[in-house]
């Protein structure tokens, strides 16, 4: 019998029995205890926490026996996976209870998760030098290699700052991993090059005292992971890293959790350090010679109000954590609508091809599906036909309900413009809920819940009014630059066609946000002044995103003592905000001041706010109420053309009808005449029979003659006879002709009255016909071709889609009044809430600042919170990449829009993350510009997408993207021919505005079947045209031994050299080549002839960087020349041309970037006849004689 005591845990639960493990990993005898309860449970769960504790038991039995611990590997850089033998293998137990990921069938949602998971855990974030874990700061990166950790020196910190130290774990030469991969599975064309790279294996988090952080402690590389099952081949388990991500990481937290015998915590020591790194490269199987042992921690200095430590630095693909969320919400039937689509779960039905489908067409730019606002763009032009289809579709399809649509642009069709009208139109619908509001203060929904800042402040945090929420807008891509290129260009001054007396909103914190310089220059010199490309007309957006970012926004519109929006708030709250003046010399308190964004935007005071809003209320009402009336006038008017349409085939049948009534009445009436008189012709010839009978029995011979039968008898009685039969026969045809007239009557009768109801219908036809058109001819008079009807769609393509429908420029002028009408009501609305925006803006930006919310009080209101932001700052962009840091633990559905730009870069799996956050996602892309960059070898891809039963060609870059996958499961699309099996893409853009010939047709031609529309205004030879000549190919006959040829190169720089002599400054020039060694090759060339850039004005580094490179680094750019630097000239370099030149995107994007001319510098005889480089030489002159630029 088992005494009680001997069992002083067989009360407690698995769980408790964990925790106290937990509590005391170097207490023996606890846990002894521990482990002798444990043999009394059969449960899984409690055979792993046995090993561990054996496994922890045996560890403080080494540690009691050695001496001091010596980091080995800090002295030697030898791996340590050779060092011991840990029979304890935890992947192998959690592989074994992992569920399979072999897809019953072809293309399962959840299959095709797993395999871009797998693709991603082969995706590591990589670094070259420790410093650029820390954004480039030497001084941020401490040595693990000496006599004393970092944390033992106890250094010291910057003011209000708490010190934290990154451990990175050991990294993995990724050169070397990466050769691994192409010896097992091929190399590919142009694979990117990770020279120096490397990849942590994992990081862990300790504060200035070296003790592990209590929560997020530590982070694992999936590439550490995924690379050795790779390499073997296991290509099944790939998927399954998110399974095991919390398992290993929860194992090696035990290993760092440094409890002494006494149970209290110790700090992180080389023995630790040596076990942790011992551990997981044995547990990974990472091969000895791709594992380099720790070498340095870096310093984070995190703000001492914070209550949080900092976040560890992201080791993974940024979209693993996205693809592990959308795998559950899929498995829990909780993915919304956009997801669903994008992954193929639900299909789109009813497809309608616009290149085609007329109907479908007239029906998306009917003034019923127009929004009541749009952009105030510059000039003023509307959109044309296919751009307003899709700001109508996607407003139509998607205002009302969750989904995804897709727009596919190509280059220069006006992508930002249409993505300008949404936005306008979101903003809209905003105020249109907010106007409902009698006093603002109403929509901020007190929760009762206060959240604590400093020691004795504390901000009430408030719900918002549902109606308020689900008009956040995201705009996300994979290419930073369009990223920033939309925060910039929606605010910046050129964006607009009004004045900014007109158009203000928060314009001072706009500036800062488009100078960020400012902020850090404490000093607001005279030479701080901002040019006029720097200024803003307002707040519409912001770049938010990455680190930096985030942190540039924070300081400018919030912390910024003369610009921050805090300020302002307390201001128009009612409080005295005042600064310290200080002498700009002595730096001396003079007196005090406001803050420049209370002088500039002159915030109301409480009641006067209340009065603004009432006004500005009144007004947005009024005049949206104004627009929806000549929406629905114009609305009426298309009903009235459909009718008239309608109304064509019964008015030409009526008219056919009545034209042949009356061909038959006046048919009718001759036969009518006709049988009148044949009547009475035979009428009298019967009655002349008849006379004649009377007049012959006159004559009878008398009753002797009779008797006697005479021969003066015999023949009165044969006359007789005869005129008998005559009578007879007359009375028959008098019978006859009766008969005829009186059918002839009765059909004239038949004739006239079907006559006259036709003629009735007829008239009436007309009628209608006249009042329709009578109805309408004003509208006829001033809008013009924009009216749609049944003759629009005979004209040409160029006409129709030049034609900007319905809509008079008046009533665009008052939309726009009514965007800006909306931007003034948020403005009132906030000036009238200003104490409820300063407390929920303030739970944000701490929250924002320390990186995820602290408590569950901040997690279950984090929309509320986000969208208080977006009600002062309706656009935010982000990349991709930052999308998951940035929004953090916001719950699926809580962004109203999300705007993909430049979705045809992007892998299908990093859209993944955003779509499922959004309501509603617009995808706007082109699959014939650059694809999306993959490091993966194709061969590798191709096995784990055939493992998972996943078609490689749909679901997989660089085949797939996010646009493709976005064209596909839209219902709006359009099918270009120019591909065998015609290519489906989104809603198209059509009207191309940049490139002059030959540039345009050669893209229209090898990208877009010639459906594009040329509109790019009159050609211009340009500066350099004038210099170098037109657009032409300059044959160079170079050798090469690599891509790179060195008689292309001078050939380039010739050509500078001639602009240069022609005093041509900072040219407005791009030299585009589809390898990256003739990229760097030239740029190492140009670098060397300082003089020639001296003469061209341009400065070394910043010119050579952003105007020469691979064709990926100018999608979304435009010059007014482009050299198009081959190279590959060698007959051994076939493959490399074939690549460049088998499908039309490298080409599409190098000639669409010139607005007036393309110069081709390379081996005619090589590239002429090789794929879609055929069509640049069919379309260029080429200059075969000489190699020089001369013309």
């Amino acid at each position: 019998m088992i005494k009680k005591n001997e069992r002083p845990y067989s009360h407690y639960s698995l769980l408790r029995l964990k925790n106290l493990y937990q509590e005391n990993p170097r207490n023996p005898h606890i846990l002894s205890l521990i482990h002798d309860e444990l043999g009394y449970r059969n449960s899984d769960f409690a055979q792993d926490l046995i090993q561990k504790i054996e496994w922890a038991i045996q560890k403080i039995d080494r540690d009691a026996t050695q001496k001091e611990a010596s980091f080995s590997f800090f002295e030697e850089e030898k791996p340590l996976s050779q060092k011991g033998n840990k029979k304890f293998n935890l992947l192998d137990k959690l592989l074994h209870f992992l569920p399979s990921f072999k897809a019953k069938k072809a293309n399962e949602p959840a299959a095709i998760l797993a395999t871009w998971t797998a693709e991603e855990a082969l995706s590591p974030q990589t670094y070259r030098n420790p410093e650029d874990l820390a954004a480039g700061d030497k001084k941020a990166v401490a040595s693990l290699t000496r006599a004393q950790l970092p944390w033992e020196n106890r250094e010291s910190l910057p003011p209000k700052k708490r010190l934290y130290y990154q451990i990175i774990l050991g990294s993995i030469p990724m050169q070397e991993a990466t050769e691994k991969l192409i010896q097992l599975f091929g190399k590919d064309e142009e694979t990117r090059q990770r020279i120096k790279e490397k990849s942590a294996i994992a990081a862990i988090l300790v504060d200035d005292c070296g003790f592990l952080v209590e929560d997020n402690n530590v982070a694992i590389s999936s590439f550490a992971w995924a690379l050795p099952q790779a390499l073997k081949g296991k290509l099944d388990i790939l998927g399954a890293w998110p399974d095991i991500e919390p398992q290993v990481t929860e194992y090696l937290t035990t290993i760092l959790q440094n409890n002494g015998t006494d149970g209290k915590k110790q700090p992180l020591d080389r023995g630790i350090l040596e076990e942790a790194f011992q551990w997981i490269t044995e547990q990974f199987g990472l091969p000895s010679d791709l594992i380099e042992a720790p070498s340095f921690a870096l310093r984070i200095y995190h703000p001492l109000s914070s209550d949080k430590p900092p976040q560890a630095t992201l080791l993974n693909s940024f979209f693993l954590g996205d693809l592990a969320l959308a795998r559950s919400l899929l498995q829990q039937g909780k993915a919304n609508s956009g997801l669903s689509y994008y992954l193929g779960d639900k299909k789109a039905e009813n497809i309608f091809n616009l290149l085609t489908d007329h109907d479908a067409v007239e029906k998306a730019v009917s003034p019923a599906l127009m929004p009541i606002a749009r952009w105030p763009s510059a000039g003023g032009h509307a959109l044309v036909l296919l751009q307003q289809a899709a700001v109508n579709l996607t407003r139509d399809q998607l205002q009302e309900k969750d989904g995804i649509i897709a727009v596919n642009g190509p280059p220069g069709t006006g992508k930002t413009t249409l993505l300008r009208d949404v936005i306008a139109a979101a903003v809209v619908d905003r105020a249109t809920a907010m106007a409902e509001f009698d006093d603002p203060e109403q929509v901020f929904i007190p929760t009762g819940k206060k959240i604590t800042m400093g020691e004795k402040a504390f901000f009430h945090l408030y719900r918002l009014d549902p109606s308020i929420k689900g008009h956040e807008i995201i705009v996300a891509s994979s290419n930073n630059k369009a990223v920033e290129n939309i925060s910039q260009e929606l605010p910046a001054i050129e964006a607009i066609g009004r004045s900014t007396e007109e158009l203000n909103y928060f314009r001072s914190i706009s500036d800062q946000l488009l100078n960020p310089q400012s902020y850090f220059e404490k000093n607001n010199s005279a030479d701080d002044k901002k040019t006029e490309s720097n200024k803003s007309w307002g707040l519409i957006a912001a770049a938010l995103g990455n680190a930096k970012n985030r942190h540039q926004f924070l300081q400018s519109f919030w912390w910024d003592q003369e610009y921050g929006f805090r300020n302002y708030l307390k201001a128009a709250r009612g409080d005295k905000v005042v600064l310290p003046t200080r002498n700009p010399t002595t730096k001396q308190v003079i007196g005090e001041h406001h803050p420049a964004i209370v002088e500039t935007e002159n915030p109301p005071s409480p009641q006067e706010a209340k009065t603004r809003w009432q006004k500005s209320r009144i007004h947005f009402k009024n005049l949206k109420n104004e627009i929806e009336t000549e929406l629905k006038d114009l609305h009426t008017v298309r009903h009235i053309v459909q009718e008239i349409t309608k109304l064509r085939k019964p008015l030409t049948e009526s008219e056919t009808a009545f034209s042949h009534l009356q061909r038959l009445t006046t048919q009718a009436k001759d036969h009518h005449r006709y049988c009148f008189k044949q009547q009475a012709k035979a009428k009298a010839i019967h009655e002349g029979a008849l006379e004649n009978i009377a007049r012959h029995q006159s004559e009878r011979p008398w009753i002797f003659a009779r008797w006697f039968k005479t021969k003066g008898w015999e023949a009165w009685l044969q006359a007789y006879t005869r005129l008998e039969l005559l009578a007879s026969r007359a009375e028959i045809d008098e019978k006859l002709a009766d008969q005829s007239y009186s059918e002839a009557a009765q059909s004239l009768e038949k004739l006239q009255s079907e006559y006259e109801v036709q003629k009735k219908q007829l008239e009436h036809f007309q009628r209608k016909l006249a009042d329709y058109n009578n109805r309408i001819a004003p509208y006829r008079a001033s809008l013009g071709d924009r009216i749609i009807d049944d003759s629009f769609f005979k004209k040409s393509h160029e006409e129709i889609n030049l034609t900007s429908p319905w809509l008079p420029d008046s009533l665009h002028r008052k939309r726009e009044d009514l965007f800006i009408a909306a931007l003034n009501l948020h403005h009132a609305f906030i000036d009238a809430s200003a104490q409820k925006f300063l407390h929920n803006l303030s739970i944000f930006i701490k929250i924002f600042s320390s990186g995820s919310p602290s408590n569950e009080d901040e997690k279950q209101y984090l929309g509320d919170l986000w969208s208080s932001l977006f009600m002062v700052v309706p656009v935010i962009s982000t990349t991709f990449a930052s999308t998951g840091r940035m929004l953090g633990n916001l719950p699926p559905n809580s962004i109203g829009w999300l705007l993909i730009d430049e979705a045809g870069q992007a892998v299908p799996q990093a859209a993944a993350g955003a779509i499922m956050r959004a309501k509603r996602s617009v995808v706007v892309g082109d699959p014939l510009q650059i694809p999306p960059v993959v490091s993966l070898p194709e061969q590798l891809t191709s096995k784990i997408c055939q493992f998972f039963k996943v078609d490689k060609s749909i679901w997989s870059a660089p085949e797939a993207s996010a646009q493709s996958l976005a064209d596909q499961a839209s219902n709006f699309q359009a099918v270009f021919n120019s591909d065998q099996d015609g290519r489906r893409v989104g809603i198209p853009l059509l009207v191309h505005r940049r490139c002059q010939n030959p540039m345009f047709e050669i893209s229209n031609r090898i990208a877009y079947d010639n459906q594009m529309v040329h509109a790019a205004g009159n050609p211009s030879i340009g500066a350099i045209g004038k210099v170098i000549g037109r657009s032409r190919w300059l044959d160079v006959k170079g050798e090469a031994d690599t891509k790179w040829c060195e008689a292309e190169g001078q050939v380039v720089i010739d050509f500078l050299e001639k602009l240069a002599a022609a005093s041509i400054t900072s040219p407005d020039l791009f030299i585009i080549t589809p390898f990256r060694i003739v990229s760097s090759e030239l740029k190492l060339r140009l670098s060397q002839k300082s003089s020639l850039l001296e003469r061209l004005h341009i400065k070394n580094s910043e010119w050579i960087r952003s105007h020469i490179g691979t064709v990926h680094t100018f999608q979304g750019k435009e010059a007014d020349s482009v050299i198009l630097l081959l190279g590959a000239p060698a007959n051994n370099q076939n493959g490399a041309r074939r690549w460049a030149a088998e499908a039309p995107n490298i080409f599409n994007v190098a000639v669409s970037r010139a607005k007036q001319n393309i110069y081709v510098i390379g081996s005619y005889d090589a590239w002429a006849k090789v794929g879609y480089t055929q069509d640049i030489a069919h379309s260029l002159p080429c200059n075969r004689s000489d190699n020089s630029p001369a013309a």
